[in-house]
Protein backbone atom coordinates (compact mmCIF):
# COMPACT_ATOMS: atom_id res chain seq x y z
CA UNK A 1 0.00 0.00 0.00
CA UNK A 2 2.73 2.40 -1.01
CA UNK A 3 2.50 5.81 -2.62
CA UNK A 4 5.73 7.42 -3.80
CA UNK A 5 6.75 10.78 -2.35
CA UNK A 6 7.27 13.03 -5.35
CA UNK A 7 6.95 16.72 -6.08
CA UNK A 8 4.55 17.59 -8.91
CA UNK A 9 6.17 18.45 -12.23
CA UNK A 10 3.99 21.55 -12.54
CA UNK A 11 2.53 23.75 -9.83
CA UNK A 12 -1.03 25.02 -9.56
CA UNK A 13 -0.30 27.73 -12.13
CA UNK A 14 1.85 25.54 -14.42
CA UNK A 15 1.58 24.77 -18.11
CA UNK A 16 -1.15 22.32 -19.07
CA UNK A 17 -0.76 19.23 -21.22
CA UNK A 18 -2.08 19.16 -24.77
CA UNK A 19 -4.02 16.08 -25.82
CA UNK A 20 -1.04 14.80 -27.83
CA UNK A 21 1.26 15.31 -24.85
CA UNK A 22 -1.21 13.46 -22.62
CA UNK A 23 -1.36 10.53 -25.03
CA UNK A 24 2.44 10.47 -25.27
CA UNK A 25 2.67 10.36 -21.47
CA UNK A 26 0.52 7.23 -21.47
CA UNK A 27 2.66 5.24 -23.88
CA UNK A 28 3.99 2.00 -22.35
CA UNK A 29 7.01 2.58 -20.11
CA UNK A 30 9.89 0.22 -19.63
CA UNK A 31 9.85 -1.88 -16.48
CA UNK A 32 7.02 -2.65 -14.11
CA UNK A 33 4.91 0.08 -12.55
CA UNK A 34 2.48 -0.27 -9.68
CA UNK A 35 -1.12 0.54 -10.50
CA UNK A 36 -4.06 2.02 -8.67
CA UNK A 37 -7.72 2.48 -9.56
CA UNK A 38 -9.47 5.87 -9.61
CA UNK A 39 -13.22 5.96 -10.14
CA UNK A 40 -14.28 8.87 -12.35
CA UNK A 41 -17.87 9.65 -11.40
CA UNK A 42 -19.77 11.80 -13.90
CA UNK A 43 -22.98 11.70 -15.93
CA UNK A 44 -21.43 12.70 -19.26
CA UNK A 45 -19.04 10.73 -21.48
CA UNK A 46 -15.60 10.90 -19.73
CA UNK A 47 -13.52 10.83 -22.98
CA UNK A 48 -10.70 13.41 -22.74
CA UNK A 49 -11.21 13.96 -19.00
CA UNK A 50 -10.33 10.31 -18.33
CA UNK A 51 -7.29 10.57 -20.62
CA UNK A 52 -5.99 13.70 -18.91
CA UNK A 53 -6.66 12.23 -15.46
CA UNK A 54 -4.42 9.26 -16.26
CA UNK A 55 -1.80 11.52 -17.85
CA UNK A 56 -1.58 14.01 -14.98
CA UNK A 57 -1.37 11.11 -12.52
CA UNK A 58 1.55 9.73 -14.55
CA UNK A 59 3.26 13.14 -14.52
CA UNK A 60 2.76 13.41 -10.76
CA UNK A 61 3.90 9.81 -10.10
CA UNK A 62 6.29 8.62 -12.84
CA UNK A 63 6.67 5.19 -11.23
CA UNK A 64 2.93 4.53 -11.04
CA UNK A 65 -0.07 4.25 -13.35
CA UNK A 66 -3.77 4.88 -12.81
CA UNK A 67 -6.61 2.80 -14.17
CA UNK A 68 -9.75 4.92 -14.57
CA UNK A 69 -13.05 3.22 -13.74
CA UNK A 70 -16.21 4.67 -15.27
CA UNK A 71 -19.96 4.34 -14.89
CA UNK A 72 -22.88 4.46 -17.33
CA UNK A 73 -23.52 7.52 -19.46
CA UNK A 74 -26.33 9.69 -18.07
CA UNK A 75 -26.46 7.86 -14.72
CA UNK A 76 -24.66 9.97 -12.11
CA UNK A 77 -26.73 8.47 -9.28
CA UNK A 78 -25.94 4.88 -10.23
CA UNK A 79 -22.28 5.65 -10.83
CA UNK A 80 -21.94 7.15 -7.35
CA UNK A 81 -23.41 3.96 -5.89
CA UNK A 82 -21.16 1.74 -8.03
CA UNK A 83 -18.05 3.69 -7.03
CA UNK A 84 -18.76 3.10 -3.33
CA UNK A 85 -18.83 -0.66 -3.94
CA UNK A 86 -15.71 -0.74 -6.14
CA UNK A 87 -12.10 -1.58 -5.29
CA UNK A 88 -10.95 1.92 -6.27
CA UNK A 89 -8.76 3.76 -3.77
CA UNK A 90 -9.88 7.27 -4.85
CA UNK A 91 -12.84 8.88 -6.60
CA UNK A 92 -13.18 12.01 -8.75
CA UNK A 93 -16.78 13.27 -8.77
CA UNK A 94 -17.55 15.83 -11.49
CA UNK A 95 -21.10 17.21 -11.57
CA UNK A 96 -22.68 19.39 -14.26
CA UNK A 97 -26.16 20.91 -14.33
CA UNK A 98 -27.35 18.40 -16.91
CA UNK A 99 -26.63 15.58 -14.44
CA UNK A 100 -29.24 17.04 -12.11
CA UNK A 101 -31.88 17.65 -14.75
CA UNK A 102 -31.45 16.73 -18.42
CA UNK A 103 -33.33 19.89 -19.43
CA UNK A 104 -30.25 21.86 -18.36
CA UNK A 105 -28.09 20.03 -20.92
CA UNK A 106 -27.55 21.00 -24.55
CA UNK A 107 -28.28 17.41 -25.61
CA UNK A 108 -31.87 17.62 -24.33
CA UNK A 109 -32.90 20.06 -27.12
CA UNK A 110 -34.03 22.58 -24.55
CA UNK A 111 -36.97 22.18 -22.20
CA UNK A 112 -36.02 25.09 -19.96
CA UNK A 113 -39.22 27.05 -20.61
CA UNK A 114 -40.79 29.34 -18.04
CA UNK A 115 -43.50 26.79 -17.29
CA UNK A 116 -40.83 24.16 -16.46
CA UNK A 117 -38.78 26.26 -14.05
CA UNK A 118 -40.62 25.21 -10.89
CA UNK A 119 -40.37 21.52 -11.81
CA UNK A 120 -36.67 21.83 -12.70
CA UNK A 121 -36.02 23.51 -9.37
CA UNK A 122 -37.80 20.78 -7.42
CA UNK A 123 -36.12 18.01 -9.40
CA UNK A 124 -32.63 19.46 -8.86
CA UNK A 125 -33.28 19.87 -5.12
CA UNK A 126 -34.31 16.23 -4.86
CA UNK A 127 -31.23 15.06 -6.82
CA UNK A 128 -28.84 17.11 -4.67
CA UNK A 129 -30.32 15.57 -1.50
CA UNK A 130 -30.14 11.98 -2.77
CA UNK A 131 -26.64 12.40 -4.16
CA UNK A 132 -25.39 13.75 -0.85
CA UNK A 133 -26.26 10.42 0.78
CA UNK A 134 -24.43 8.56 -1.99
CA UNK A 135 -21.45 10.91 -1.70
CA UNK A 136 -21.32 10.28 2.04
CA UNK A 137 -21.20 6.51 1.47
CA UNK A 138 -18.46 6.93 -1.10
CA UNK A 139 -16.38 9.18 1.16
CA UNK A 140 -16.53 6.58 3.96
CA UNK A 141 -14.46 4.24 1.76
CA UNK A 142 -12.04 6.48 -0.12
CA UNK A 143 -10.93 10.10 -0.60
CA UNK A 144 -13.16 12.07 -2.96
CA UNK A 145 -12.30 15.07 -5.13
CA UNK A 146 -15.52 16.95 -5.89
CA UNK A 147 -16.03 19.38 -8.77
CA UNK A 148 -19.33 21.32 -8.66
CA UNK A 149 -20.84 22.56 -11.96
CA UNK A 150 -18.24 24.49 -13.94
CA UNK A 151 -20.34 25.32 -17.02
CA UNK A 152 -22.99 28.05 -17.17
CA UNK A 153 -26.66 27.12 -16.97
CA UNK A 154 -27.66 27.22 -20.68
CA UNK A 155 -30.36 29.63 -21.83
CA UNK A 156 -32.30 29.37 -18.59
CA UNK A 157 -34.64 32.01 -17.12
CA UNK A 158 -36.72 34.92 -18.36
CA UNK A 159 -34.21 37.72 -17.69
CA UNK A 160 -31.58 39.12 -20.04
CA UNK A 161 -28.25 37.32 -19.91
CA UNK A 162 -26.55 39.94 -17.74
CA UNK A 163 -29.20 39.60 -15.01
CA UNK A 164 -29.52 36.56 -12.77
CA UNK A 165 -33.11 35.49 -12.24
CA UNK A 166 -34.60 34.27 -8.98
CA UNK A 167 -34.92 30.66 -10.15
CA UNK A 168 -31.29 30.41 -11.24
CA UNK A 169 -30.23 32.03 -7.95
CA UNK A 170 -32.22 29.32 -6.15
CA UNK A 171 -30.48 26.61 -8.21
CA UNK A 172 -27.10 27.99 -7.18
CA UNK A 173 -28.28 28.20 -3.57
CA UNK A 174 -29.12 24.49 -3.69
CA UNK A 175 -25.64 23.78 -5.00
CA UNK A 176 -24.11 25.93 -2.25
CA UNK A 177 -25.99 24.04 0.46
CA UNK A 178 -24.83 20.72 -1.01
CA UNK A 179 -21.22 21.91 -1.10
CA UNK A 180 -21.35 23.24 2.47
CA UNK A 181 -22.57 19.86 3.69
CA UNK A 182 -20.04 18.00 1.54
CA UNK A 183 -17.17 20.12 2.87
CA UNK A 184 -17.93 18.80 6.36
CA UNK A 185 -17.35 15.21 5.24
CA UNK A 186 -13.88 14.17 6.29
CA UNK A 187 -12.68 12.66 3.01
CA UNK A 188 -14.20 15.14 0.54
CA UNK A 189 -12.07 17.92 -1.05
CA UNK A 190 -13.91 20.47 -3.19
CA UNK A 191 -12.26 22.27 -6.08
CA UNK A 192 -12.22 25.99 -5.29
CA UNK A 193 -14.14 27.92 -7.99
CA UNK A 194 -11.91 31.00 -7.66
CA UNK A 195 -8.75 29.03 -8.40
CA UNK A 196 -10.47 27.31 -11.31
CA UNK A 197 -11.56 30.68 -12.72
CA UNK A 198 -7.96 31.86 -12.81
CA UNK A 199 -6.78 28.77 -14.61
CA UNK A 200 -9.80 28.26 -16.87
CA UNK A 201 -11.99 31.31 -17.68
CA UNK A 202 -15.64 30.34 -17.98
CA UNK A 203 -15.90 31.41 -21.62
CA UNK A 204 -13.30 28.81 -22.67
CA UNK A 205 -14.61 25.82 -20.72
CA UNK A 206 -17.35 24.39 -22.90
CA UNK A 207 -17.30 22.76 -26.35
CA UNK A 208 -20.86 22.66 -27.77
CA UNK A 209 -19.74 20.73 -30.87
CA UNK A 210 -18.17 17.99 -28.75
CA UNK A 211 -21.12 17.85 -26.38
CA UNK A 212 -23.69 17.50 -29.15
CA UNK A 213 -21.61 15.00 -31.13
CA UNK A 214 -20.20 12.81 -28.36
CA UNK A 215 -21.72 13.80 -25.03
CA UNK A 216 -18.48 15.33 -23.74
CA UNK A 217 -19.13 18.95 -22.69
CA UNK A 218 -15.61 20.34 -22.15
CA UNK A 219 -12.95 21.94 -24.26
CA UNK A 220 -9.63 20.10 -24.31
CA UNK A 221 -7.94 22.85 -22.27
CA UNK A 222 -10.61 22.80 -19.57
CA UNK A 223 -10.46 19.01 -19.35
CA UNK A 224 -6.69 19.13 -18.78
CA UNK A 225 -7.03 21.79 -16.08
CA UNK A 226 -9.79 19.88 -14.29
CA UNK A 227 -7.80 16.64 -14.39
CA UNK A 228 -4.69 18.24 -12.90
CA UNK A 229 -6.70 19.84 -10.12
CA UNK A 230 -8.36 16.49 -9.41
CA UNK A 231 -4.95 14.82 -9.00
CA UNK A 232 -3.84 17.62 -6.66
CA UNK A 233 -7.00 17.20 -4.56
CA UNK A 234 -6.76 13.42 -4.36
CA UNK A 235 -3.01 13.27 -3.74
CA UNK A 236 -2.06 16.47 -1.92
CA UNK A 237 1.53 17.27 -1.07
CA UNK A 238 2.54 17.11 2.59
CA UNK A 239 2.39 20.69 3.87
CA UNK A 240 5.58 22.53 4.71
CA UNK A 241 6.48 22.61 8.41
CA UNK A 242 8.32 25.87 9.09
CA UNK A 243 8.83 29.43 7.82
CA UNK A 244 11.93 31.56 8.45
CA UNK A 245 11.43 35.26 7.85
CA UNK A 246 13.58 38.36 7.56
CA UNK A 247 12.51 41.45 9.52
CA UNK A 248 13.59 44.76 7.91
CA UNK A 249 11.47 45.64 4.87
CA UNK A 250 9.81 42.24 5.18
CA UNK A 251 7.99 41.78 8.48
CA UNK A 252 7.88 45.56 8.73
CA UNK A 253 8.81 48.58 6.63
CA UNK A 254 12.07 50.26 7.58
CA UNK A 255 15.50 49.36 8.95
CA UNK A 256 14.92 49.01 12.67
CA UNK A 257 18.60 49.56 13.57
CA UNK A 258 18.57 52.92 11.75
CA UNK A 259 15.10 54.42 12.29
CA UNK A 260 14.41 52.92 15.73
CA UNK A 261 11.93 50.44 17.14
CA UNK A 262 8.96 52.84 17.14
CA UNK A 263 9.52 54.07 13.57
CA UNK A 264 9.18 50.79 11.66
CA UNK A 265 5.63 50.39 10.35
CA UNK A 266 3.08 48.08 8.80
CA UNK A 267 -0.05 50.23 8.54
CA UNK A 268 -2.20 51.74 5.80
CA UNK A 269 -1.62 55.25 7.14
CA UNK A 270 2.15 54.77 6.77
CA UNK A 271 1.73 53.28 3.26
CA UNK A 272 3.12 49.96 4.52
CA UNK A 273 -0.09 47.91 4.74
CA UNK A 274 1.41 45.05 2.72
CA UNK A 275 3.68 44.27 5.69
CA UNK A 276 0.60 44.18 7.92
CA UNK A 277 -1.03 41.68 5.56
CA UNK A 278 2.12 39.55 5.65
CA UNK A 279 2.05 39.65 9.46
CA UNK A 280 -1.60 38.57 9.40
CA UNK A 281 -0.69 35.64 7.17
CA UNK A 282 2.12 34.61 9.54
CA UNK A 283 -0.25 34.77 12.49
CA UNK A 284 -2.68 32.51 10.62
CA UNK A 285 0.13 30.07 9.82
CA UNK A 286 1.22 30.03 13.44
CA UNK A 287 -2.32 29.21 14.56
CA UNK A 288 -2.51 26.19 12.24
CA UNK A 289 0.75 24.81 13.61
CA UNK A 290 3.44 26.20 11.31
CA UNK A 291 6.78 26.87 13.01
CA UNK A 292 7.97 30.48 12.66
CA UNK A 293 11.50 31.79 13.18
CA UNK A 294 13.53 34.94 12.46
CA UNK A 295 16.83 35.26 10.61
CA UNK A 296 17.87 38.93 10.62
CA UNK A 297 21.06 40.94 10.22
CA UNK A 298 20.60 43.11 13.29
CA UNK A 299 21.51 43.57 16.92
CA UNK A 300 19.69 41.02 19.06
CA UNK A 301 18.72 43.55 21.73
CA UNK A 302 17.07 45.80 19.11
CA UNK A 303 15.22 42.87 17.54
CA UNK A 304 13.96 41.63 20.90
CA UNK A 305 12.64 45.10 21.74
CA UNK A 306 10.91 45.43 18.37
CA UNK A 307 9.26 42.01 18.69
CA UNK A 308 7.80 43.10 22.04
CA UNK A 309 5.67 45.77 20.32
CA UNK A 310 2.06 45.00 21.23
CA UNK A 311 0.66 46.31 17.95
CA UNK A 312 2.30 43.59 15.85
CA UNK A 313 -0.39 41.55 14.12
CA UNK A 314 1.68 38.43 14.75
CA UNK A 315 2.94 38.32 18.35
CA UNK A 316 6.71 38.27 18.76
CA UNK A 317 6.37 35.17 20.94
CA UNK A 318 5.24 33.23 17.84
CA UNK A 319 8.84 33.26 16.56
CA UNK A 320 11.29 30.68 17.91
CA UNK A 321 14.15 30.77 17.63
CA UNK A 322 15.06 34.35 16.82
CA UNK A 323 18.50 34.58 15.19
CA UNK A 324 19.91 38.10 14.89
CA UNK A 325 23.57 38.67 14.04
CA UNK A 326 25.79 40.14 11.33
CA UNK A 327 26.93 36.79 9.94
CA UNK A 328 25.63 35.12 6.77
CA UNK A 329 21.89 34.39 6.77
CA UNK A 330 22.64 30.77 5.94
CA UNK A 331 24.38 30.37 9.32
CA UNK A 332 21.28 31.65 11.11
CA UNK A 333 19.09 29.35 9.02
CA UNK A 334 21.31 26.39 9.90
CA UNK A 335 20.91 27.16 13.61
CA UNK A 336 17.13 27.36 13.26
CA UNK A 337 16.99 24.01 11.47
CA UNK A 338 19.04 22.41 14.28
CA UNK A 339 16.65 23.79 16.88
CA UNK A 340 13.61 22.59 14.97
CA UNK A 341 15.30 19.30 14.00
CA UNK A 342 13.65 19.28 10.58
CA UNK A 343 15.10 19.22 7.07
CA UNK A 344 15.40 22.23 4.74
CA UNK A 345 13.04 20.64 2.22
CA UNK A 346 10.18 21.25 4.69
CA UNK A 347 10.99 24.94 5.27
CA UNK A 348 10.25 28.22 3.47
CA UNK A 349 12.63 31.21 3.71
CA UNK A 350 11.27 34.73 3.00
CA UNK A 351 13.46 37.81 2.52
CA UNK A 352 13.28 41.11 0.62
CA UNK A 353 16.87 40.85 -0.63
CA UNK A 354 17.56 38.79 -3.79
CA UNK A 355 21.17 38.49 -2.62
CA UNK A 356 20.15 36.97 0.72
CA UNK A 357 17.70 34.69 -1.07
CA UNK A 358 20.46 33.40 -3.33
CA UNK A 359 22.92 32.97 -0.45
CA UNK A 360 20.44 30.81 1.50
CA UNK A 361 19.36 28.89 -1.60
CA UNK A 362 22.98 28.06 -2.40
CA UNK A 363 23.53 26.72 1.12
CA UNK A 364 20.20 24.83 1.16
CA UNK A 365 19.21 23.88 -2.42
CA UNK A 366 16.13 21.96 -1.26
CA UNK A 367 14.70 24.91 0.69
CA UNK A 368 11.88 26.97 -0.85
CA UNK A 369 13.13 30.58 -0.93
CA UNK A 370 10.61 33.34 -1.71
CA UNK A 371 11.15 37.05 -2.33
CA UNK A 372 9.10 39.65 -0.45
CA UNK A 373 8.59 42.72 -2.67
CA UNK A 374 7.43 45.75 -0.70
CA UNK A 375 7.51 47.83 -3.91
CA UNK A 376 4.89 45.60 -5.53
CA UNK A 377 1.90 44.92 -3.25
CA UNK A 378 0.45 42.62 -5.93
CA UNK A 379 3.53 40.38 -5.84
CA UNK A 380 3.59 40.34 -2.05
CA UNK A 381 -0.10 39.44 -1.97
CA UNK A 382 0.70 36.65 -4.41
CA UNK A 383 3.42 35.56 -1.97
CA UNK A 384 0.78 35.22 0.77
CA UNK A 385 -1.27 33.04 -1.58
CA UNK A 386 1.80 30.89 -2.26
CA UNK A 387 2.24 30.45 1.49
CA UNK A 388 -1.34 29.30 1.79
CA UNK A 389 -0.72 26.68 -0.91
CA UNK A 390 2.55 25.51 0.65
CA UNK A 391 1.28 25.25 4.22
CA UNK A 392 -2.44 24.57 3.71
CA UNK A 393 -3.87 21.38 5.20
CA UNK A 394 -7.33 19.75 5.02
CA UNK A 395 -7.71 19.77 8.82
CA UNK A 396 -5.97 21.22 11.88
CA UNK A 397 -5.17 18.66 14.59
CA UNK A 398 -4.42 19.14 18.27
CA UNK A 399 -0.79 18.28 17.54
CA UNK A 400 -0.58 21.23 15.15
CA UNK A 401 -1.53 23.66 17.90
CA UNK A 402 1.03 22.05 20.24
CA UNK A 403 3.93 22.13 17.79
CA UNK A 404 5.36 25.55 18.68
CA UNK A 405 5.13 24.95 22.42
CA UNK A 406 6.69 21.50 22.02
CA UNK A 407 9.73 23.05 20.28
CA UNK A 408 10.14 25.40 23.27
CA UNK A 409 9.74 22.43 25.63
CA UNK A 410 12.30 20.42 23.70
CA UNK A 411 14.83 23.24 24.01
CA UNK A 412 14.25 23.34 27.78
CA UNK A 413 14.57 19.55 27.93
CA UNK A 414 17.93 19.65 26.14
CA UNK A 415 19.19 22.32 28.53
CA UNK A 416 18.04 20.27 31.51
CA UNK A 417 19.67 17.13 30.09
CA UNK A 418 23.00 18.92 29.65
CA UNK A 419 22.89 20.16 33.23
CA UNK A 420 21.75 16.86 34.72
CA UNK A 421 24.20 14.51 36.40
CA UNK A 422 21.46 12.01 37.12
CA UNK A 423 21.58 8.85 35.03
CA UNK A 424 17.81 8.54 35.48
CA UNK A 425 17.07 11.82 33.68
CA UNK A 426 14.54 10.23 31.31
CA UNK A 427 12.73 8.67 34.27
CA UNK A 428 12.66 12.06 35.96
CA UNK A 429 10.69 13.43 32.99
CA UNK A 430 7.64 11.55 34.34
CA UNK A 431 6.63 10.57 30.82
CA UNK A 432 3.19 9.17 30.08
CA UNK A 433 2.39 7.21 26.94
CA UNK A 434 -1.06 6.35 25.58
CA UNK A 435 -1.30 3.59 22.96
CA UNK A 436 -4.51 3.93 20.93
CA UNK A 437 -5.21 0.87 18.78
CA UNK A 438 -8.81 1.79 17.92
CA UNK A 439 -9.50 1.74 14.19
CA UNK A 440 -10.91 5.16 13.40
CA UNK A 441 -11.11 6.09 9.72
CA UNK A 442 -11.84 9.72 10.64
CA UNK A 443 -8.53 10.12 12.51
CA UNK A 444 -6.29 11.76 9.89
CA UNK A 445 -3.36 12.36 12.23
CA UNK A 446 -1.89 8.85 11.91
CA UNK A 447 -1.70 8.90 8.11
CA UNK A 448 -0.41 12.47 8.15
CA UNK A 449 2.40 11.46 10.49
CA UNK A 450 3.34 8.46 8.32
CA UNK A 451 3.48 10.57 5.18
CA UNK A 452 5.55 13.46 6.50
CA UNK A 453 7.96 11.94 9.04
CA UNK A 454 11.42 11.34 7.57
CA UNK A 455 14.09 10.74 10.23
CA UNK A 456 12.64 7.94 12.34
CA UNK A 457 10.82 6.19 9.52
CA UNK A 458 11.01 2.45 8.92
CA UNK A 459 11.09 2.62 5.13
CA UNK A 460 9.98 6.02 3.81
CA UNK A 461 6.94 4.45 2.13
CA UNK A 462 4.06 6.89 1.63
CA UNK A 463 0.45 5.67 1.71
CA UNK A 464 -2.58 7.12 -0.05
CA UNK A 465 -5.79 7.75 1.88
CA UNK A 466 -7.64 5.07 -0.04
CA UNK A 467 -4.94 2.51 0.70
CA UNK A 468 -5.02 3.51 4.38
CA UNK A 469 -8.80 3.06 4.57
CA UNK A 470 -8.47 -0.38 2.96
CA UNK A 471 -5.83 -1.27 5.54
CA UNK A 472 -8.17 -0.30 8.39
CA UNK A 473 -10.92 -2.48 6.91
CA UNK A 474 -8.61 -5.53 6.95
CA UNK A 475 -9.35 -7.70 9.99
CA UNK A 476 -5.67 -8.63 10.32
CA UNK A 477 -4.50 -5.05 9.95
CA UNK A 478 -3.63 -2.86 12.94
CA UNK A 479 -2.70 0.78 13.43
CA UNK A 480 -1.48 2.13 16.77
CA UNK A 481 -1.12 5.82 17.51
CA UNK A 482 1.03 6.89 20.46
CA UNK A 483 0.49 10.08 22.48
CA UNK A 484 3.07 11.45 24.89
CA UNK A 485 3.33 13.99 27.68
CA UNK A 486 5.82 14.70 30.46
CA UNK A 487 6.61 17.42 32.97
CA UNK A 488 7.55 19.78 30.11
CA UNK A 489 4.05 19.46 28.59
CA UNK A 490 2.04 17.36 26.10
CA UNK A 491 3.24 16.54 22.59
CA UNK A 492 0.04 14.89 21.33
CA UNK A 493 0.22 11.95 18.91
CA UNK A 494 3.89 11.61 18.05
CA UNK A 495 4.26 8.04 16.77
CA UNK A 496 2.50 5.42 14.66
CA UNK A 497 2.96 1.72 14.05
CA UNK A 498 0.91 -0.13 11.44
CA UNK A 499 0.96 -3.55 9.87
CA UNK A 500 -0.66 -6.97 10.20
CA UNK A 501 -0.78 -9.56 12.93
CA UNK A 502 -1.11 -13.30 12.57
CA UNK A 503 -1.07 -15.02 15.97
CA UNK A 504 2.39 -14.41 17.48
CA UNK A 505 3.85 -12.79 14.33
CA UNK A 506 3.45 -9.02 14.06
CA UNK A 507 4.48 -7.62 10.68
CA UNK A 508 5.25 -3.91 10.87
CA UNK A 509 5.00 -2.14 7.51
CA UNK A 510 4.93 1.45 8.82
CA UNK A 511 6.71 2.82 11.87
CA UNK A 512 7.38 6.51 12.46
CA UNK A 513 8.31 8.68 15.42
CA UNK A 514 8.21 12.48 15.33
CA UNK A 515 11.56 14.20 15.76
CA UNK A 516 9.96 16.20 18.60
CA UNK A 517 9.89 13.01 20.67
CA UNK A 518 13.46 11.80 20.20
CA UNK A 519 15.70 10.82 23.15
CA UNK A 520 12.89 9.65 25.41
CA UNK A 521 13.03 5.84 24.79
CA UNK A 522 9.57 5.94 23.21
CA UNK A 523 10.74 3.65 20.39
CA UNK A 524 11.74 1.01 22.97
CA UNK A 525 8.35 1.31 24.62
CA UNK A 526 6.58 0.76 21.28
CA UNK A 527 8.33 -2.56 20.73
CA UNK A 528 7.59 -3.47 24.34
CA UNK A 529 3.91 -2.77 23.66
CA UNK A 530 3.85 -5.20 20.73
CA UNK A 531 5.48 -7.94 22.78
CA UNK A 532 3.62 -7.45 26.06
CA UNK A 533 0.22 -6.08 25.03
CA UNK A 534 -0.33 -7.67 21.59
CA UNK A 535 1.26 -11.03 22.36
CA UNK A 536 3.98 -10.88 19.71
CA UNK A 537 6.65 -13.55 19.76
CA UNK A 538 8.33 -12.16 16.64
CA UNK A 539 8.22 -8.63 15.24
CA UNK A 540 8.95 -8.55 11.51
CA UNK A 541 10.12 -5.14 10.29
CA UNK A 542 9.90 -4.13 6.60
CA UNK A 543 13.00 -1.94 6.61
CA UNK A 544 14.42 0.20 3.83
CA UNK A 545 17.19 2.79 4.23
CA UNK A 546 16.47 6.34 3.05
CA UNK A 547 18.50 9.53 2.86
CA UNK A 548 16.95 10.76 6.12
CA UNK A 549 16.22 7.78 8.38
CA UNK A 550 19.63 7.42 10.06
CA UNK A 551 18.10 7.79 13.58
CA UNK A 552 15.95 4.73 12.83
CA UNK A 553 18.97 2.83 11.49
CA UNK A 554 20.99 3.61 14.62
CA UNK A 555 18.17 2.34 16.79
CA UNK A 556 17.90 -0.92 14.84
CA UNK A 557 21.65 -1.46 15.24
CA UNK A 558 21.25 -1.02 19.00
CA UNK A 559 18.73 -3.88 18.81
CA UNK A 560 21.33 -6.07 17.09
CA UNK A 561 19.75 -5.75 13.64
CA UNK A 562 21.89 -4.97 10.59
CA UNK A 563 20.34 -2.30 8.40
CA UNK A 564 22.61 -1.36 5.52
CA UNK A 565 20.30 -2.68 2.79
CA UNK A 566 16.53 -3.11 2.32
CA UNK A 567 15.52 -6.15 4.31
CA UNK A 568 12.81 -7.91 6.26
CA UNK A 569 14.15 -8.14 9.83
CA UNK A 570 12.89 -10.35 12.62
CA UNK A 571 13.20 -9.21 16.24
CA UNK A 572 12.56 -12.03 18.69
CA UNK A 573 10.96 -11.58 22.09
CA UNK A 574 13.91 -12.96 24.05
CA UNK A 575 16.34 -10.88 21.99
CA UNK A 576 14.49 -7.64 22.81
CA UNK A 577 14.02 -8.25 26.53
CA UNK A 578 17.63 -9.33 26.84
CA UNK A 579 18.60 -5.76 25.91
CA UNK A 580 16.14 -3.98 28.24
CA UNK A 581 16.65 -3.04 31.88
CA UNK A 582 13.27 -1.47 32.50
CA UNK A 583 11.44 1.36 30.76
CA UNK A 584 10.59 4.67 32.40
CA UNK A 585 7.07 5.53 31.21
CA UNK A 586 3.60 5.23 32.62
CA UNK A 587 1.61 3.40 29.92
CA UNK A 588 -2.10 3.49 29.13
CA UNK A 589 -3.90 1.67 26.30
CA UNK A 590 -7.09 2.18 24.32
CA UNK A 591 -8.37 -0.75 22.28
CA UNK A 592 -11.38 -1.48 20.06
CA UNK A 593 -14.44 -2.60 21.96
Amino acid sequence: MALAKLRPTVDSRGVELTLNQALATLRPRGGEVSRCEIFLVCGFQPLHLATFLKAHFAVRFPDRAADILEGLYGDLDGTLASAAKSNATAAAVVIEWGDLDSRLSLRSAGGWSLSAERDILANCGDRWAKNFGRLKDLASRMPVALVPPTLPIPLFGHTAGWQMGATEAELRKQAGTFLADAARLGNVRILHPSRLSRLSPEASRGDPNMELAAGFPYSVGHASILARQLVQLLYPQSPMKGLITDLDDTLWSGIVGEVGVRAVSWSLSEHSQIHGLYQQELRHLSEIGVLLAVASKNEMTVVEEALRREDLYVPGTAFFPVMASWGPKSQAVAGILRTWNIGPESVVFVDDSPMEIEEVRTAFPSMTCLLFSQRSPAKSLELCEQLRDLFGKPAVHLEDTLRQSSIHANARLQEAAEQSTNGDFIRDLQGKLTFDARKDSTNKRLLELINKTNQFNLNGVRISEGEWLRHLEDDSGFAVGVSYEDRFGPLGVIAVMAGRQKAGLVEVTSWVLSCRAFSRKIEHQMLDYLFRRRGAKTIRLSFQPTERNRPLQEFLRSMGLGCGQPAVMDLLEEQFFGLQDGLPHEVRTQEND
